[in-house]
C-alpha cells in the first residue's frame, strides 16, 4: 500500500463546477531514483522550471565551495543533496502545483495510482438520496451499495508536534 497526495484545480469559470472537469493529478509519496540519480532530466520531464534553475544554482555555489573545503568534502555535500532531494521528490512537486493553482485535498492509501483515483471520486461524490414517498409503493429490488471510503486526513501518530500548546 502506497500513500497518494491528491491536488486538484478546478475547472474554469466558463465550465461547469464538477468532479467531471476538475484536472486531479496524484502523486506518490516515495523516493525517487530517477530524482536523485538525474534531477535536471527530472525536473525538465515534469516542467519544475523554477526548482531547475535552483538545482543549478546549488552545482554551482558546490563549485566554489569544492575549491576551498576540498573535493571529497564537496562530493559528499553534493551526495547528500542529491539524496534529499530523492527523498523529497514527492513533496518538491507537490509544491510546484500548489504555485500553479492546484489545491490539496488530501491523502489517499492505496495499491496503485487507479485504486488512489477510485478511492478519491468515491469520497467527492454526493450519493443522490433515495425519497421514502415512492408512490408506486414497488422498492427497487438491487440497489448498489454506496462506497463508504473518504480521503484520511488524520495524522499518523497521536503525538502533538513538539512546542504546541495542549
Amino acid at each position: 500500500m502506497s500513500l497518494f497526495a491528491i491536488y486538484a484545480k478546478p475547472a474554469d469559470v466558463d465550465e461547469p463546477q464538477t468532479l467531471e472537469n476538475e484536472d486531479v493529478v496524484l502523486i506518490r509519496d516515495r523516493f525517487s531514483i530517477i530524482a536523485c540519480l538525474l534531477t535536471p532530466i527530472w525536473c525538465i520531464w515534469h516542467r519544475l522550471w523554477l526548482e531547475l534553475g535552483a538545482y543549478v544554482g546549488v552545482a554551482f555555489i558546490m563549485g566554489f565551495v569544492a575549491f576551498f573545503v576540498g573535493e571529497a568534502a564537496a562530493g559528499w555535500i553534493g551526495f547528500a543533496v542529491a539524496v534529499l532531494i530523492g527523498l523529497e521528490a514527492s513533496s518538491i512537486r507537490g509544491y510546484a502545483l500548489s504555485r500553479k493553482g492546484y489545491t490539496y485535498k488530501g491523502d489517499v492509501i492505496a495499491a496503485n495510482a487507479a485504486e488512489a483515483e477510485y478511492r478519491y471520486v468515491a469520497g467527492q461524490l454526493v450519493q443522490p438520496s433515495q425519497k421514502e414517498e415512492d408512490t408506486s409503493g414497488v422498492k427497487p429490488t438491487h440497489v448498489a451499495p454506496s462506497p463508504n471510503l473518504r480521503i484520511s486526513t488524520m495524522p499518523l501518530s497521536n503525538e502533538l508536534p513538539k512546542g504546541t500548546v495542549q
